[in-house]
């Protein structure tokens, strides 16, 4: 067998482990030659030089074998399962519920109730947040500008619903070493888990005649319409309403709340005429009870045009 021969099957042999085609193959064994030709001395053996520029020219494949197998380390901006960002989640761990918001910038702020939405007593920072291969990362700094970085693997369970395993905290600004397991329904917008969130308290309806009985976060059931209210002393009664996952730096509507002895709501705000709810009917107080009314004025399709709502409370 002729050198050239060696060097083609050499080249054929070590291709097999790349993505290469025959004539790929070909092609380099060509340039080869015309290299040699053009630049070859005299008083340099022939057989030498192509010796040496075969071994050159394996090592090429071999660092292109390297470069075709490297991991794959970009990361998805909205990895798959996520749906839309920004979002508002709805989360559960073993110390309770609480609403995450998460925002475009990559920022990411947690609500444990209602009154820190509406009517927040101090201005909190929102969080660093990203998703870094399959761990979703969330960084937060004291008040002393210490960092705490949080990171936990995740799984996506079905459309909207992701489950977070324990977390590890790392940093002179963690409290603790680790943080409990997290389990994540996307309320807004719509998700497939979301919709299938029902009322689950089975008491009596009763009348709605004060506004401190709608207290609470609020989603629209088989919708990503998110609806909070909350009644602080010397305050009023406030309300927010969204359904595209920024209820907390932009809502759809925000204003006032008012609620009259026959059960009707009236929501007002400066950019709409008012909506009026009537019949305002609930069960129980507590998580996953039901609030049902009747549209009566609805002058900006905040409900698509929708005569009866039932409403879930997701959160206190």
């Amino acid at each position: 067998m002729s050198l050239d021969q060696r060097i083609g099957e050499a080249l054929a042999t070590y291709a097999e482990e790349v993505e290469m085609t025959t004539s790929d193959v070909d092609r380099m064994q060509h340039q080869l030659h015309d290299r040699l030709e053009h630049r070859r001395r005299p008083g340099r053996r022939p057989v030498l030089v192509a010796a040496v520029a075969a071994l050159l020219l394996l090592a090429a494949v071999v660092a292109g074998t390297a470069w075709l197998r490297r991991p794959d380390t970009s990361v998805p901006a909205t990895p798959q399962g996520f749906g839309p960002v920004p979002a508002v989640f709805l989360s559960e761990d073993r110390l309770g519920r609480f609403l995450g918001i998460v925002q475009t910038d990559g920022t990411y702020l947690n609500y444990e109730n209602v009154g820190e939405l509406i009517h927040p007593l101090v201005l909190r920072n929102r969080l660093g947040w990203q998703v870094v291969g399959d761990q979703i990362v969330i960084v937060s700094t004291d008040e002393q500008g210490q960092q705490c970085r949080q990171s936990a693997r995740f799984h996506v369970e079905e459309e909207g619903k992701i489950l977070r395993a324990p977390a590890t905290l790392e940093g002179p600004g963690c409290q603790f070493t680790s943080a409990s397991e997290v389990t994540s329904v996307r309320l807004s917008p719509v998700s497939e888990a979301g919709r299938q969130l029902t009322p689950t308290s089975r008491t009596t309806p009763s009348p709605v005649t004060d506004p401190v009985q709608l207290n609470g976060i609020w989603l629209l059931q088989g919708t990503g319409v998110v609806l909070a209210a909350h009644e602080q002393t010397n305050s009023g009664s406030g309300y927010l309403l969204d359904d595209d996952g920024d209820i907390d730096v932009a809502p759809d509507a925000k204003g006032s709340l008012a609620v009259s002895p026959d059960g009707r709501i009236t929501l007002a705000s400066t950019d709409c005429a008012e909506t009026v709810l009537d019949n305002a009917k609930i069960t129980g107080m507590a998580s996953l009870s039901a609030l049902t009314v009747t549209v009566a004025s609805d002058p900006c399709n905040r409900f698509s045009r929708e005569t009866v709502l039932t409403w879930i409370k997701v959160l206190m």
